[in-house]
């Protein structure tokens, strides 16, 4: 029923181990804990898993180019999980920054792969978000662990599933946003402010004031979206 699956899962399978590994060198380059490795492969694993739901409903016939894109930018964002277990420090802080600031230029790559090549889908745009969502979830964990801000810049990270899961309790939650921009300039500003955040400054206030201006900015987006959600709460649901 769903012949793309054997691909999806031989790309998951390839792109996991050849994160794991580059975890394990990196564990080993900078002393990073014995669960590196598991780290960086559970980013492609969680990644594919959240996007299956899209991936069954669309029934795309090809894997493409712009998910393999998606699947590399995976990879790098499994690294910077992998030092969710150091003690963070300027060595480690500039590695992530570096890492983080290339997969936030490549997030635009696979989108337009994919129109250049007619191979555009619900999926990809999916599999993009989920991989985003985790990215912003490491870094928010990072900024807090390495004291970049307190446990408020967590927001950032948990926002969406806090999200996802109000829509199992309230079904009007789970009603159709129209498009807006807002949230593709508030997820840049997310990722790019913590990103920002967790270099090395010489001076601790700059990193804070980054997490928040990535906090803030995703609390309106979000407050938006939440507002625009209560005052249709009634009435069906589509």
């Amino acid at each position: 029923m769903y012949p793309l699956g054997r691909k999806v899962a031989a790309h998951g399978v390839f792109a996991a181990v050849f994160a794991a590994v580059l975890g394990w060198e990196l564990a080993s380059i900078f002393g990073l804990g014995a669960s590196a490795p598991w780290l960086a492969g559970a980013v492609i694993v969680c990644t594919l898993v959240a996007a299956e739901p899209a991936r069954r409903r669309v029934q795309p016939v090809r894997f493409g180019p712009a998910n393999r894109i998606t699947l590399a930018r995976g990879i790098l964002v499994g690294e910077i999980a992998a030092f969710m277990v150091s003690p963070g420090d300027a060595t480690h802080a500039a590695w992530v920054t570096g890492a983080a600031a290339i997969a936030l230029a490549m997030d635009g790559l696979d989108g337009m792969v994919a129109r250049r090549s007619g191979l555009a889908s619900p999926y990809g745009a999916q599999l993009d978000m989920e991989l985003d969502s985790i990215l912003m979830l490491v870094l928010s964990i990072l900024a807090w662990q390495w004291n970049r801000a307190g446990a408020w810049v967590l927001f950032c990270g948990l926002a969406r599933y806090a999200f996802l899961l109000a829509g199992l309790a309230w079904p009007w939650f789970r009603r159709e946003l129209p498009p807006a921009f807002r949230r593709k300039t508030a997820c840049v500003l997310g990722i790019g402010g913590l990103t920002a955040s967790i270099w090395p400054w010489p001076w601790p206030e700059v990193g804070t004031c980054l997490a928040a201006i990535a906090t803030g900015a995703l609390f309106l987006s979000f407050g938006v979206d939440i507002a625009w959600l209560v005052r249709r709460r009634t009435g069906d649901v589509s």
